[in-house]
């Protein structure tokens, strides 16, 4: 025969058991929100991916493995002199970057407040285990022990088992839902850090290259304006010149230098960028060929007009895109799916629900108590006879709570939590409009970029004809050497605005996606096919 502990133990986890069910139990057209596949967040969307990129054959992926400074054993002297691509310092960065490596963390520890919240409606067990120890002596006539001292020692031994579980707790319960959202909002926030990373891996490499790029325009720079320093100064000599042909190259010069210095103070600060990410020194970077073409969905149907020579012009800034990728659906894709957005959203309702555990405050508990004790002793403090006694004690019971006054404390957490939901609201409305607004300028700035760099490639071929007609020009003495300058410094800031444009470009096509959520590591392989 079972004994009476035996059955409370049963009967409390058949409850605990029925309860967990109810809760787990989904209905198979429930509104529960679910979250967007980790290993896929195309899937959120429906939408064809924006910018493809036209990639040359060649594997993006680096054949050997990227170097991490969490093997421990790097030289920085060898990272230094290496090449780095846009792959390798992404793959390196995954690993050391302290923000997604915090986020990773983050992540995991939030993780633990959906286990939490549901312990909440688990069975509770404790016990309390006890003894006490008796000296006892008596006084005058009280006889406590017959015997020399008249004193005696006894024992009481004792324990208890408490188990509960709650059978209605509406605080309780939204504390289990609230667990729930905030393991959603970890997953959001977590994909977003993911996202964030490309986005600023990216970003530092291309500003890295930039700075690499001017250093390079501008050393050539100088090289060209002193060769035609020393022609102004072979004319001088001849008595070809006046002086302030040679002067004004000079000063060319000069100044093309001083360029030269900020421009690699420059590389030193955007190196250090990336450095800041990677964990380690970075090397020259791979620079985007010149020939790499970076077009959108479509070619820009407008953009067929062509000048003198016969080069493609662009006529327009706005192209025409095909249906489904016009600048509305990405709005309403980044609205849908962005996962600021959908963290937003969630914490709309983790407010409302922190908001219904607050005027649970209100509402009485129930819980069922089931207890198991024995008590032991070889005497009792107020009887002086010997006495052995050995009693078991087990109860159940159903215990009600009922908050009655709380001195105008839970109404004032009801107020504060109502607040807090209007609040969130505000906040999931910020983020939505911030992501649009994103998109907005991300996508603007995408297709107007095709245009641009179609623009200043056209400036760049006719800044080379115009360089060389002035030198031809001074050469046969029709041009002084200032218009020869003026050509030159023409040519080499159009060169630095064309390199501009292709990055902010190719940043803008990342942008984009990113605030569509559907930015992922085959996008930085496309793009690093167009590294060499």
């Amino acid at each position: 025969m079972k004994s009476p502990l035996h059955q409370i133990f049963l009967c409390v986890l058949s409850l605990g058991i029925l309860i967990s069910d109810a809760i787990f139990a989904q209905p198979a057209t429930g509104s529960r929100a679910s979250l967007p596949p980790a290993i896929a967040p195309q899937s959120l969307t429906g939408l064809e991916v924006p910018p493809q990129f036209v990639q040359t054959p060649k594997s993006a992926l680096p054949s050997d493995p990227a170097l991490s400074n969490v093997s421990g054993n790097l030289n920085s002297n060898t990272i230094a002199n290496q090449t780095s691509d846009l792959i390798r310092l992404y793959q390196d960065a995954a690993f050391s970057d302290p923000v997604l490596n915090a986020a990773r963390f983050n992540y995991q520890a939030s993780k633990e407040l959906y286990w939490q919240g549901l312990s909440l409606l688990f069975p509770q067990a404790s016990a309390t285990p006890g003894g006490t120890r008796y000296y006892q002596h008596g006084v005058g006539t009280t006889v406590v022990q017959a015997g020399p001292g008249n004193s005696r020692v006894f024992d009481q031994k004792n324990y208890t088992v408490t188990l509960t579980q709650p059978v209605f707790n509406l605080a309780s319960l939204e504390a289990f839902k609230q667990g729930d959202l905030n393991t959603k909002i970890a997953d959001m926030n977590f994909y977003q850090a993911q996202q964030d990373l490309i986005l600023r891996v990216s970003q530092a490499y291309f500003d890295a290259l930039a700075s690499q790029d001017n250093v390079e325009l501008y050393r050539n720079k100088k090289r060209l304006i002193k060769q035609q320093l020393e022609v102004a100064q072979a004319k001088f000599d001849s008595g070809l010149a006046t002086i302030v042909d040679v002067n004004t190259a000079q000063a060319s010069y000069d100044l093309a230098n001083s360029q030269e210095i900020a421009a690699q103070a420059d590389l030193v600060v955007k190196r250090g960028v990336l450095e800041q990410l990677v964990g380690h020194p970075v090397g020259p970077l791979k620079p985007l060929v010149k020939e790499g073409k970076i077009d959108g969905v479509l070619r820009d149907p407008n953009g067929i007009a062509k000048n003198v020579k016969g080069n493609v012009i662009a006529e327009s800034v706005n192209p025409q895109l095909p249906p489904g990728q016009n600048l509305e659906d990405w709005i309403n894709q980044t609205e849908a799916a962005n996962f600021k957005v959908l963290a937003g959203q969630l914490s709309v309702s983790l407010a409302e629900s922190t908001y219904r555990a607050a005027q649970a405050l209100n509402y009485p508990s129930l819980n069922l108590v089931g207890t198991s004790g024995y008590n032991t002793s070889n005497g009792t403090p107020n009887s002086y006879l010997p006495a052995q006694t050995s009693v078991y004690n087990n109860t159940i019971s159903l215990q009600m709570t009922i908050p009655l006054v709380s001195g105008g404390f839970n109404n004032s957490v009801i107020r504060q939590n109502a607040a807090l939901v209007d609040a969130a609201k505000a906040n999931y409305d910020n983020a939505r409009r911030t992501a649009a607004q994103n998109t907005r300028t991300a996508f603007t700035g995408f297709y107007g970029g095709l245009a641009s760099v179609k623009a200043y490639e056209a400036a760049e071929r006719s800044s080379q004809s115009a360089l060389e007609s002035s030198m031809l020009g001074f050469q046969v003495g029709t041009l002084i050497n200032l218009d020869v300058l003026i050509a030159l410094d023409n040519l080499f800031t159009t060169r630095s605005q064309l390199q501009q444009a292709r990055y902010s470009t190719i940043l803008n096509a990342i942008r984009l996606k990113s605030s569509a959520s559907t930015l992922s590591d085959e996008d930085l392989l496309a793009i690093n096919s167009l590294l060499r």
